[in-house]
């Protein structure tokens, strides 16, 4: 009963992210912006007859249904609710298929690394036997047992992303004796600049290397501040870790499960894709164009046809260190 389980409405929700940005600048949008207005529009109306089908919302996510009550006591229109999860659609998914995306890649891409890393998750995973065998994926072990993970994960988000944080200058201010910047002024700061700069990140900026992040390379990449995947200061992302957790469960999963190659290649190698066409209000790139792979289930992961899988999230008490804010926030504890 999903809107998205329509693969029309999905369409015409990419559709709206693709145009996303002539809507913002506003310029005559009935002549610029008519394509993604018109498919803001339909994913809306989708979501309305979803919400008006009896029962629907309630096999919705906890997530769905909790936002959904908390609209519905706070006396919000269904009309207004449906659009606002058009709106949610763009913070759950825009940038974490994209991330999950580049992680997959860059992990299946190296056969060598791919085998690390199943070897930390498959060392987390729980198993239960019975009447059915089930095996659990606990995301919170992942964060504490596998950073071979989480740093080639970090390492994806630092490699594809550019988001650009905005601010306006409330004083005349000057930076480093040299360049003054005017009160009023708007200052733009480039995610994909500070990212792929050689004086921070060193020689290897350019390339991928998932140990980058490791807590035993931390006298050799500069300081977590430089990591800007996700904004920083009173516009950081309040989403982060959410989307990683959505991304690691993702990732795991799949891993764990199924092997994948490219086809159509000559010599069977991972062409890493063009992402010039990325949606400028994207934070992380999109590639211009699919990837053509065959997915087989694992034999090692035993007889799928047999096998439950669950994924779960136990309380912590001390989240992932993600960006700056995150370690600045634990070394108080």
């Amino acid at each position: 009963m999903n809107p998205y389980d329509d693969k029309a409405i999905a369409d015409a929700f990419w559709d709206f992210e693709s145009g996303l940005i002539s809507i913002l600048i506003g310029f005559l949008p009935s002549l610029t912006a008519r394509k993604p207005i018109a498919a803001r529009e339909r994913v809306a109306k989708a979501f309305e007859t979803y919400y008006k089908t009896p029962g629907a919302i309630d096999q919705a996510s906890t997530l769905a249904k909790k936002r959904y009550e908390a609209e519905v006591n706070n006396n919000v229109p269904l009309e207004d609710i449906a659009r606002f999860e058009v709106g949610g659609s763009v913070a759950i998914m825009v940038n974490t298929a994209p991330a999950a995306f580049w992680t997959l890649f860059f992990l299946y891409a190296n056969a060598a690394l791919l085998s690390d890393i199943r070897a930390e998750v498959e060392a987390c995973i729980e198993t239960e036997t019975g009447a059915n065998l089930v095996k659990t994926i606990n995301i919170s072990n992942l964060k504490k047992q596998c950073p071979l993970l989480l740093s080639s994960y970090q390492e994806a988000l630092r490699h594809r992303s550019m988001g650009t944080s905005v601010r306006e200058v409330m004083q005349d201010t000057m930076l480093d004796g040299r360049w003054l910047l005017k009160k009023g002024a708007m200052l733009q700061m480039p995610s994909r600049i500070i990212h792929q700069d050689s004086g921070l990140w060193g020689s290897d900026v350019a390339d991928y290397n998932p140990r980058r992040f490791l807590p035993e390379e931390r006298k050799n990449r500069p300081s977590n501040i430089c990591f800007r995947a996700f904004g920083g200061g009173e516009t950081l992302c309040p989403g982060r870790h959410f989307a990683t957790n959505e991304v690691l469960a993702v990732v795991a999963l799949f891993l764990v499960t199924f092997d994948m190659v490219p086809v159509g290649t000559s010599d069977g190698k991972w062409d890493l894709p063009t992402t010039a066409n990325t949606n400028v209000a994207s934070v992380v790139m999109t590639p211009d164009h699919d990837i053509q792979v065959r997915i087989t289930p694992r034999q090692t992961a035993g007889s799928h046809d047999k096998i439950k899988w669950a994924v779960h999230l136990d309380g912590s008490e001390k989240a992932f260190a993600m960006v700056s804010e995150d370690a600045a926030a634990a070394a108080e504890e």
